[in-house]
């Protein structure tokens, strides 16, 4: 498991984390903390060829998921309802 560099966006921590799947593909998740030190866990549904391709889904996917956007490219995410974050731009 390789967890990468914090990134910060509108106010949330992302931390995306690539793991090997044993079959020489990659998976991968995004961690995000909102302002109010909330977290919450995104995976991935897929693998993929390398783990920089891996790490560019998961941050994609936080970046949508803070956004609220309903499809974040060709690879569809499994989607669990979660409460509106503080970090999203809407969050009151």
């Amino acid at each position: 498991m390789n967890v990468d560099k914090i990134i910060e966006y509108h106010g949330c921590e992302i931390r995306p984390v690539v793991s090997a799947t044993g079959k020489g593909r990659y998976a991968a998740v995004a961690i995000v903390t909102d302002r109010a030190d909330e977290t919450r866990t995104l995976g991935v549904d897929g693998e993929f060829a390398n783990p920089q391709e891996a790490r560019d889904e998961a941050l994609e996917l936080a970046v949508a998921w803070i956004q609220q956007r309903s499809v974040v490219s060709d690879r569809y995410v499994r989607r669990t309802w979660l409460p509106v974050s503080n970090c999203r731009p809407d969050a009151r």
